[in-house]
């Protein structure tokens, strides 16, 4: 609330411009401006608010989104820092500098903070401001008595009946029903005020002071005039259209947008029939001669407003019937609980509403603006000063040079890679399971333990086949310890990871310790392990299994000693993954688990194949497979939150592609120690 919504020369310089720059006048100017001004501020901004653009980005940053700004928060903004100046060049002389995109809106922007001030020293402005003070002191006095008597009727009920849950199909009707209420109650108000003035100001125009007369009870009120009965009958439809539509759409849609136009096109045009039918023109005592053309028009705006509350009211008041209508299955006490409890909020909301407008009515009518005069008419715009330009080239540079640095930086830090072990607990706090050599010299097979004994020095082979056999463990370890850990899906964000090596020289090392392996290739979209097995594509397998055409143990292809495949099965369609969707994959992965040890699962990136996501729910632990230097903390993190989304237990993390000469270090020493005993 603005604390000087007035301006006099006998007050003191700040304090002159103060009022001048305060919200109350920029939000008179608003009023006064043309939509095509109104645009140029929204659409061509003077200026930039840093720091609520540094906070919308770093909560972007964050995933939160950003609170925006309405459309006349934006313009008040604008208008107020960025468009216009106000200079005393002496003690009662201000100087009004306005700034546009084009010289005509410049123009309408001083003459419209011209016209808010002059309106401010007209004599029917100091009685329309007593009159809304008068019958907002009034109201507030009824709004408290109806909020005591509300709030002791709803203690008594609570006291007697106790308190009652409402059926929770109903509470998002009453909490609705709560919402329009209070809205109906603030247009209620703002109508009878609107018709209070507008009584007053009728008084000037038939020359007769005297108190608004009471109609006798029943007594019709006048009739409208036809256009303006047909047009608030329309203002009535679109309204109605308006909320119905604002329960499904946010304010920024195409037809929120299209109705709040059809809306202001109506309100104009009920605007032109009341000056045609109404008459304006002030007695001749009434109003000074100078302030007639001010009152006539002025009073054609309150009435005009007046038409489209009560229209906005009516719209309201059918919402709400509509809303109470809809309550079913509930008893007579419930609806006199959440009537009360509806009444009290209401009632709350209404005594802040009108107690803030009283606060500033009062403000504004002891104000002492009363000598306000236009010495000199806008004069041509001229354009920027080169001075303004070199202030906002150097912004422009400074800003340039913020972005310039801070951009790649943000980009870089958002773009982190997994590179070490201390990263993914970093990113996850999962434990990593194993680190494979990125390979160069050979292909990544698991060596066997023969193989093994005939190396002579530590290679990234070595290192590989190594890694493999601690992956073995550490999953055997996880059994031991109660884990169950027979079914297990490899899987990994995005492609290109290395899923498809590793389940088969894991299955690899599982077979050399004893184990009967199942590899299963359930990566529908792009399969790739009957090719690094040498199985045929067009052999059946899982997707047969799952459509129910075959058992899974008869489409086990043995690809090794203690080891069998279950290849993808079915043609090659990517439409094919939908299988994994069907109630039949968990009966299928307890087929293969009857049939072996240890069953391992080939799958589709998670992140961009979510199918296999069911896939993962139906096994028991799930192993994310990563790149180094590739896989982000993003993705790696998003990889894991859609894991555990579906209930799957993530076992581990193994970073894949770790470059040799960092892990040949832990190698060396002591494998090279061992061989060489070995050999002696």
């Amino acid at each position: 609330m603005p604390l000087f919504p007035e301006f006099s020369p006998f007050r003191a310089v700040p304090v002159q411009l103060a009022i001048l720059k305060s919200r109350s006048v920029a939000e008179g100017v608003l009023e006064v401006l043309d939509q095509r001004a109104v645009d140029d501020l929204l659409e061509s901004p003077f200026y930039v608010d840093y720091v609520a653009m540094l906070r919308n980005t770093y909560m972007r940053l964050r995933g939160v989104e950003p609170e925006l700004a309405s459309r006349t928060r934006r313009a008040l903004g604008e208008l107020r820092n960025g468009r216009v100046r106000f200079t005393m060049v002496h003690e009662s002389i201000v100087e009004i500098t306005a700034e546009a995109s084009t010289p005509q809106i410049a123009v309408d922007i001083a003459n419209a903070y011209i016209e808010v001030l002059l309106a401010r020293t007209r004599s029917f402005n100091v009685d329309d401001a007593r009159t809304s003070r008068e019958f907002l002191e009034q109201q507030l006095g009824e709004v408290k008595k109806s909020l005591r008597s509300t709030e002791e009727a709803l203690r008594a009920f609570s006291t007697s009946h106790g308190g009652m849950r409402v059926q929770e199909k109903n509470q998002l009707t009453l909490a609705r029903l709560g919402h329009v209420e209070t809205a109906l109650a603030e247009v209620e108000s703002n109508r009878k005020m609107m018709q209070t003035r507008v009584q007053a100001l009728r008084e000037k125009v038939e020359a007769e002071k005297r108190q608004p007369s009471v109609p006798a009870p029943g007594a019709p009120a006048p009739p409208l005039p036809a256009e303006i009965q047909r047009l608030r009958a329309q203002l009535v439809q679109l309204e109605s259209a308006l909320l119905d539509q604002l329960t499904k759409f946010t304010e920024q849609h195409p037809r929120i947008v299209i109705l709040r136009d059809r809306i202001a096109e109506v309100q104009r045009r009920l605007g032109d029939a009341v000056k045609d039918t109404s008459p304006a023109t002030p007695a001749p005592a009434a109003v000074p001669p100078a302030e007639r053309v001010n009152f006539s028009e002025q009073l054609v705006a309150l009435e005009a407003s007046y038409h489209a509350l009560g229209a906005r009211e009516d719209a309201l008041r059918k919402q709400a019937e509509g809303l109470r209508q809809s309550l079913s299955g509930m008893t007579g006490s419930e609806l006199d609980y959440t009537r009360l409890n509806r009444e009290v909020e209401s009632n709350r909301n209404l005594h802040a509403l009108i107690a803030d407008k009283l606060a500033a009515a009062r403000i504004r009518e002891q104000g002492e603006m009363k000598v306000v005069k236009v010495i000199d008419a806008p004069r041509y715009p001229t354009p920027i000063s080169g001075k303004k330009r070199l202030h906002f080239l150097a912004l422009a540079a400074m800003g340039t040079l913020a972005i310039g640095a801070g951009v790649p930086a943000a980009v870089e830090w958002l773009r982190r890679t997994v590179d070490t072990e201390e990263d993914v607990e970093i990113a996850t706090g999962l434990p990593v399971l194993a680190v494979l050599p990125n390979m160069l010299t050979r292909p990544p097979r698991i060596l066997s333990t023969a193989e093994t004994h005939q190396l002579t020095r530590v290679d990234d082979v070595f290192i590989f086949s190594e890694a493999i056999r601690n992956l073995r463990v550490n999953i055997q370890l996880a059994q031991h310890t109660g884990e169950a850990a027979r079914r297990i899906l490899v899987t990994s964000g995005l492609p290109g990871e290395g899923k498809s090596t590793l389940v088969m020289n894991l299955g690899m090392a599982f077979g050399e310790a004893g184990y009967r392996v199942v590899l299963a290739d359930t990566d529908f979209q792009r399969p790739t392990l009957h090719r690094v097995l040498k199985v045929a594509p067009s052999a059946p397998g899982v997707s047969d299994a799952l459509e129910a055409s075959s058992k899974i143990g008869d489409t086990l292809v043995p690809v090794g000693d203690r080891m069998w495949m279950a290849p993808r099965g079915g043609s090659f369609l990517p439409t094919a993954r939908g299988l994994l969707a069907t109630k039949r994959l968990r009966l299928v992965v307890d087929e293969m688990a009857d049939h072996a040890d240890m069953v391992l699962l080939d799958s589709s990136p998670v992140q961009l194949i979510p199918d296999n996501l069911f896939l993962a729910a139906a096994v028991d632990v799930v192993i994310v497979v990563v790149r180094a230097g590739s896989t982000t903390y993003r993705d790696l993190m998003k990889t894991k939150r859609l894991l555990e989304g579906v209930g799957a237990h993530v076992l581990g993390v193994v970073i894949n592609g770790m470059p040799s000469t960092s892990l040949y270090r832990q190698y060396a020493r002591y494998y090279r120690t061992y061989a060489e005993k070995d050999g002696a």
